[in-house]
């Protein structure tokens, strides 16, 4: 066969566009059936008719993001009604049987912010609102109706999230402010990188010891024993967060794209070290989320939100079949999240709100509680003693201000975003995404202010706008920045 000949064929075989939208609203009506029966009828229109409009009004890729979005919610109703509630009813994961209309709803509800979210990563407030959209935001609209079994009983909430979704996306389109802050040369920038990561990774070392990484059934203990380091050593409350959330996960990125294992070994052993000797899951996952989301912005960047979307679909139904542990470790990345969350809304609409009293706002007089919310979530829902049970920023806001905090906390998210986005202008998004994903998967867990000052996004903030504008591996090879002083 000749070489045009070889081509014309090639052209032949090749997909256009439409088809593989076509393909993906196809994979995404044969995933619905796994949620219930009563809801296959209904539920084909809604997942065939919504794709194919956005594919008519909007184009492919937004298409293909709605489509692996209503997949993913989908999903995400088959493991909890047929997985994660028949095996972890006792932690309260319970399945109160909520009509298929009212799954139905929540669904689209869930899936609705895939409607304007932006679809390419651009800007790095992009990568943060995927993974808070899906690990926050999705579990946030799904599960809480399993555990009440009525919409009703839930649609305020929903509402205000969407809301909240809608406020984060807007403010993602607005011009990013322009930022200029002294960097560092890259040479030098990786020289303060590995030291950090070294001198952490000993810190915490000597702190807590050496010991083999638990099994996920063991996190608990291990995290009962490292209690009492964290309340005994200095600045460990700091360092063990800023390391696994910011550090290692930027020396890991910076190694892919400079190619240097060095930098990747020293952010992968730290991050099993903490896994090791705190059973922190979160830092378990990001060892997976770095290459996944470096991968997807070399790869796919103009495709982010849509392939994101679909992994998590693929990634919970894999998981739940999978065994023992990707299943506890799915649950507790795309259910728990929801369940926790809600738990926020329903006692804090019984209660007096927080208003910040066990926080920044303790100056302005006492708080009604004794304990911070977490501890009150976690003894009230939770059996046994010692549960920290945290929550996303908005069931957060709701327990300080109640709705008002939700939009509240969700404009000084907005602002924070901006502020990313300046800083990150201009900077390889290779590098930076990672650093951004982590953070929006701690706020789908962890309050807002929480996040930036101990979990380490404040430190990202630091961390990028040291990082010198261009990319990485583009610097590596020009004469110009070996000159500069940045190492080969």
């Amino acid at each position: 066969m000749t070489t045009a000949s070889s081509r014309a064929a090639a052209r032949r075989l090749r997909m256009s566009p439409s088809a593989w939208a076509g393909l993906l609203i196809a994979v995404a009506v044969g995933l619905l059936p796994l949620a219930r029966p009563g809801a296959v009828v209904a539920g084909v229109f809604v997942l065939a008719v919504a794709p194919l409009g956005a594919l008519v009004l909007a184009g492919v890729a937004r298409a293909a993001a709605i489509t692996a979005a209503l997949a993913y919610a989908a999903a995400l109703i088959w493991a909890y009604t047929n997985h994660y509630s028949p095996l972890f009813a006792y932690l309260g994961q319970i399945d109160a049987r909520p009509e298929a209309m009212d799954q139905l709803i929540a669904a689209a509800l869930a899936a609705l912010p895939s409607a304007w979210l932006p679809i390419p990563a651009r800007r790095p407030s992009t990568i943060l609102l995927w993974f808070l959209y899906l690990v926050g935001y999705v579990p946030m609209t799904v599960v809480p109706l399993f555990l009440e079994g009525e919409l009703e009983a839930v649609l305020a909430v929903d509402i205000a999230l969407v809301a909240g979704m809608a406020i984060l996306a807007l403010v993602a389109r607005l011009p990013a402010a322009v930022i200029r802050v002294p960097h560092l040369t890259l040479g030098t920038l990786t020289h303060l990188l590995l030291a950090l990561g070294i001198l952490s990774s000993v810190y915490i070392a000597a702190a807590f010891g050496i010991q083999a990484p638990p099994s996920l059934a063991d996190v608990y203990t291990t995290r009962l024993q490292s209690n009492t380091v964290f309340e005994a050593a200095v600045g460990i409350g700091y360092v063990v967060p800023w390391a696994g959330n910011a550090i290692n996960p930027m020396l890991m990125a910076l190694g892919m794209a400079r190619r240097r294992a060095d930098l990747i070994v020293v952010g992968l052993a730290g991050q099993v070290l903490i896994y090791s000797v705190t059973g922190f899951k979160n830092v378990l996952f990001s060892i997976a989320i770095v290459p996944l989301v470096y991968l997807v912005i070399t790869l796919a960047r103009r495709s982010f939100g849509a392939l994101l979307a679909a992994a998590a679909a693929a990634i919970v139904v894999t998981s739940s079949l999978a065994g023992d542990w990707p299943l506890v470790l799915a649950r507790r990345i795309f259910a728990t999240p929801g369940q926790v969350g809600w738990y926020y809304f329903e006692y804090f609409s019984e209660h007096p709100a927080y208003q910040l009293s066990h926080s920044v706002l303790s100056w302005l007089g006492p708080s009604a509680y004794s304990d911070p919310p977490p501890q009150i979530i976690g003894s009230v829902y939770f059996p046994g003693e010692g549960t920290n049970a945290n929550a996303n920023l908005w069931s957060d806001g709701f327990a300080n201000f109640g709705f008002a905090g939700v939009v509240g906390f969700t404009l000084i998210l907005g602002l924070v975003l901006l502020a990313v986005d300046g800083l990150g202008r201009g900077r390889d998004l290779r590098v930076v995404g990672p650093l951004l994903a982590i953070a929006g998967l701690n706020l789908s867990d962890a309050a807002l202010l929480t996040t930036i000052l101990t979990n380490g996004l404040g430190l990202s903030c630091l961390l990028i706008a040291l990082l010198p504008p261009g990319t990485v591996a583009a610097r590596d090879r020009s004469p110009a920045s070996t000159a500069r002083g940045s190492p080969p």
